[in-house]
C-alpha cells in the first residue's frame, strides 16, 4: 500500500490527515502522535497528544507557538513525530509551515510553504493562520 503521509523533516517529523495515523505509527515507528484538531472525539492513538490549533484569532497564536514548540523539542530529543488534523490540509500544512520556520531550515515563510507544497501539494494554509505565522516569525 502507498502511504499518504509524507515526511516533512529528516525521515522523523510525517504528517498527514487522521485517517492515516495508524499506519505511520505502525510502519515508521513513531514515539509521539500531535492531534491538531480543535475537537476531538477520542485520541487518534495511544500515543496521541492532543495540541489543537484553535480558530479563535485572539488565542491561534499561542495555540500555534505552543504546538510547534513541543514538536521541536520532541524531534531535538530524537523522538519520531507524527502531527495531523482532519484531512492534513489545513492545521497540519500550517504545523509543517511553523516546524520549518522553528527549525530554521527555510529563511522566510514564503519559502516554508513553497517546500511544504512541494511535499505534500494540497496544503491550504488558510489566511488567518497565514497572518498568525507571520506574526510568530516576524516574517
Amino acid at each position: 500500500m502507498i502511504e499518504k503521509y509524507q515526511a516533512l523533516v529528516d525521515d522523523r517529523i510525517f504528517f498527514d490527515g487522521v485517517d492515516d495515523v495508524p499506519r505511520a505509527i505502525d510502519k515508521e515507528k513513531m514515539d509521539v502522535v500531535y492531534d491538531l484538531r480543535a475537537e476531538v472525539a477520542e485520541p487518534s492513538s495511544e500515543i496521541s497528544k492532543h495540541q489543537p490549533i484553535v480558530n479563535d484569532a485572539a488565542f491561534q497564536d499561542d495555540s500555534i507557538r505552543i504546538g510547534v514548540k513541543k514538536i521541536v523539542e520532541d524531534y531535538q530529543s530524537g523522538k519520531r513525530i507524527f502531527f495531523h488534523c482532519n484531512s492534513g490540509r489545513g492545521r497540519a500544512g500550517t504545523m509543517a509551515v511553523a516546524v520549518l520556520m522553528e527549525l530554521r531550515l527555510v529563511d522566510s515563510f514564503e519559502n516554508a510553504e513553497v517546500m511544504v507544497k512541494s511535499i505534500r501539494p494540497e496544503v491550504d494554509v488558510k489566511p488567518q493562520q497565514k497572518e498568525a505565522l507571520k506574526r510568530i516569525f516576524r516574517a
